[in-house]
Parts: structure tokens; C-alpha cells; sequence
């Protein structure tokens, strides 16, 4: 009974953190993104043998995507909304680990929060450090090089981060720092032209909305954290207290 319960909060936190994530996203990160597609169209073609010959087979392969309007926004929301849960099962089970392996005191509305902020500093600032969120027309590296640089930094700082929390002796701090600062040691994979085919004058423009998307994705990563902690927070706290 106690674990549908806990699997149950997991679930309502994360829709409401999805459908926080959702309506961030409509107001601050969507137009963004629009925009830059509207200059990746302006990119410059290669012209001659090359361009014609790609031209007869550039339909021949195109994947399927949600067209615009409606569809769109269902799937991006249910894919929101998957993810959040995911978050909270992932809260969920670390607040757990924390009370029963370690002795800290069990989740509450504002461990909560401080769960959410240290899964956004996690999942979020800390490969922004290394790596900025990609808008449409920017050129990045390989993508197997960026989502391993990615993976092993979020495993460390959230390892580092969990065991700072968890820990008693001060010689977690220790721990704590140089599992945050590995990953940026040695350093994210980072391309060597990103505006590479862009006139001057779009690459500008997409620089500078590479600094507007960067803190709208971070404003919407924070909500969705936050959301998710607190509800999970809250949840737990007062599930538990009837238990006991």
C-alpha cells in the first residue's frame, strides 16, 4: 500500500511538473526557437553541382515529426510530462536512500526544494557549463561525444552533490568538489565554427539568441525542478506521517 502511495505521488508530481514545463516553455522557450528556424531557413545554400544533386533526394529520407499546432504541443507536453515523472521517481527514490541507508530526515515540503534545486543544478547548470543548450542553425560536435561528456558530468555532480548531502564526515566537501570539477577539467566537446554557413549578420542574431535561449531553458528546467520537488516533498511528508 505505502509503495502505490509513493509511486502515486511520484505520478501527480510529475504531471504537474510537466505541465509546468509546458506553459514555461509556450512563453518563453518556443518563440525563441521559432525564431531561430526562421534564420536557419536563411542559411546559406551551396550552390552548383552539389546543391542540384541533393535537391532530387532531399525528400527521399525526411523522419516523421507532430505537424504544428495541436499535435504538436500534445506530444511535447506528454514528453514533458514523462520526463517529470521520471524526475520524481528519481527524488523519490534518492530521499528514500538518504532517510533509511543514512539517517537524514525524510522529505518534506522544503527538502523538497532543495532536493528540486540540486536535480536542476545536476541535470542542468552544471552541463551548461560545459555544453549550452542547442538552438536550431548552430552547429555543434558529434553528438556520441556530447552525450557522453553530458552523462559523466551529470553522474558526477549528482553523485557528488547526493554524497555531500548524505555523508557525515567533512571529508565530503572534499569528495563533493572534485567529482563536480573532473568533468570540467577535462573539458565538453565544443565545435569549431558554431554559425558555420550563416552570413555574418544571422550568425550575430544567433549568438544573441543563443543567450536568450540559454536562460529561458534555464528558467523552464528550474520550474519543472522545483515543481517536482516540492510536490514530491509535500507528498511524501504526509504519507509517511500517517504511517506513523
Amino acid at each position: 500500500m505505502l509503495f502505490r502511495r509513493i509511486v502515486v505521488i511520484a505520478l501527480l508530481s510529475g504531471l504537474a511538473g510537466g505541465l509546468a514545463l509546458s506553459l514555461t516553455q509556450r512563453w518563453q522557450v518556443i518563440p525563441i526557437i521559432v525564431a531561430a528556424e526562421h534564420l536557419e531557413s536563411q542559411k546559406v545554400e551551396v550552390t552548383g553541382s552539389e546543391s542540384s544533386e541533393h535537391s532530387g533526394h532531399s525528400h527521399d529520407h525526411e523522419e516523421w515529426g507532430p505537424e504544428d499546432g495541436l499535435e504538436r504541443i500534445l506530444f511535447t507536453t506528454l514528453s514533458n510530462v514523462l520526463t517529470a515523472i521520471g524526475y520524481a521517481l528519481l527524488l523519490v527514490a534518492l530521499g528514500a536512500a538518504a532517510s533509511i541507508k543514512f539517517g537524514k530526515a525524510r522529505m518534506s515540503f522544503a527538502s523538497g526544494l532543495a532536493w528540486g534545486l540540486g536535480g536542476f543544478i545536476t541535470f542542468f547548470a552544471a552541463p551548461s557549463l560545459g555544453i549550452l543548450p542547442q538552438l536550431p542553425g548552430v552547429a555543434g560536435t558529434a553528438l556520441e561525444s556530447r552525450q557522453l561528456w553530458w552523462v559523466a558530468t551529470v553522474l558526477c555532480t549528482g553523485t557528488g552533490l547526493f554524497l555531500a548531502h548524505a555523508l557525515k564526515t567533512n571529508w565530503r566537501w572534499v569528495g563533493a568538489v572534485i567529482l563536480i570539477v573532473v568533468p570540467h577539467i577535462f573539458g565538453a566537446p565544443q565545435a569549431d565554427d558554431p554559425y558555420a554557413g550563416h552570413t555574418a549578420e544571422v550568425a550575430a542574431q544567433l549568438s544573441e539568441l543563443s543567450g536568450a535561449f540559454l536562460v529561458a531553458t534555464a528558467v523552464s528546467s528550474l520550474v519543472v525542478w522545483l515543481v517536482v520537488g516540492s510536490c514530491t516533498g509535500l507528498g511524501l511528508d504526509r504519507v509517511l506521517s500517517k504511517e506513523t
